[in-house]
């Protein structure tokens, strides 16, 4: 009997210098996805994923395509290799990727889309930041992100796992959160490397101009259940896509439910592809998970041998 699998597809921050190259130097797939790839988007990729430099890799506009035509060619392999998802979910501009692999978009339809969306996040006029917070107890944190709140913009923007929520916002306003975290001495707070509050209601103006793009691609059938990470549910069909793909901009990502509705529908497996934080979330929120990352080459034959 076939396992039941969920194909994890990693959003922004997952990217590193490096990435794609061994798969690029060992498949003939991953050589011609990677020359469509830049002829849709009419940038470099490859010099970047390949060669950096980190700084530039890391720009919203580069590390979303990046991420998923990376993302995109370790799936293709899986399912040249007769590997398939029962289910598929990404985190965040992951999303992107699970949607190309459920069928509802297209590897070029995707990267267009990929792009616009980091165009205009990265053009989003109010400056802002994201934090990781790590241990903290979630009643106090909500208290104190609801007593910044009245100052200005600060919200919640993943629930990543039981011990670590992001908060995202105004950058002041996290600056104050980061020092009101310190000041307790319980738990942590990280700044991110993000260039914006993603996943905030900063995010809106992006998200009004991102529509129109939306209504603009077509999106077909899912061949594959796709958790939402607006809804944490399966989409029930892709003609609610646009809409919530416009709403994922400016909303919370639901990771913790998502993993724990995939371990109720029965998921043997969590595969991560072109990532690991993915795989390390998933154990927080349920230690027995079976999780893999497969970010390279060797890794995709050592699981594919078993």
């Amino acid at each position: 009997m076939t396992a039941k699998i969920a194909f994890l597809f990693p959003g922004q921050g997952s990217q590193y210098v490096g990435m794609g190259l061994s798969f690029y130097q060992e498949y003939e797939l991953a050589r011609s996805l990677f020359t469509e790839a830049e002829e849709v988007l009419g940038i470099p990729l490859r010099k970047y994923c390949f060669e950096g430099p980190a700084e530039e890799l890391t720009q919203t506009r580069i590390a979303q395509p990046a991420l998923l035509t990376v993302e995109y060619i370790i799936y293709r392999l899986l399912v040249a290799a007769g590997v398939e998802p029962t289910w598929v979910a990404g985190h965040s501009l992951g999303e992107y990727g699970a949607l190309v692999a459920a069928g509802a978009l297209s590897f070029a339809d995707g990267l267009k889309l990929v792009q616009k969306r980091a165009a205009y996040m990265a053009e989003v006029p109010t400056p802002g930041q994201m934090v990781a917070v790590l241990n903290y107890p979630l009643t106090e944190l909500k208290a104190i992100v609801e007593e910044l709140a009245t100052e200005g913009v600060i919200e919640f923007a993943n629930f990543n796992s039981p011990s670590q929520i992001v908060v995202s916002g105004e950058s002041r306003l996290v600056a104050k959160l980061v020092a009101r975290i310190q000041e307790d001495k319980t738990g942590k707070a990280i700044p991110l490397a993000v260039q914006g509050a993603f996943h905030s209601s900063l995010m809106r103006p992006a998200a009004c101009r991102f529509r129109a793009d939306l209504e603009r691609t077509s999106f077909l059938p899912l061949k594959t259940p796709l958790f939402s990470n607006v809804t944490a549910e399966t989409v029930v069909s892709s003609v609610d896509l646009p809409s919530l793909l416009e709403q994922q901009i400016y909303s919370p990502v639901r990771w913790v439910e998502i993993t724990e509705n995939l371990i109720s529908a029965g998921c043997e497996l969590f595969l991560e592809l072109g990532g690991k934080v993915l795989s390390g979330l998933v154990k927080k929120t349920c230690a027995e998970a079976n999780t893999l990352s497969l970010r390279e080459a060797e890794d995709l034959k050592k699981y594919l041998q078993k």
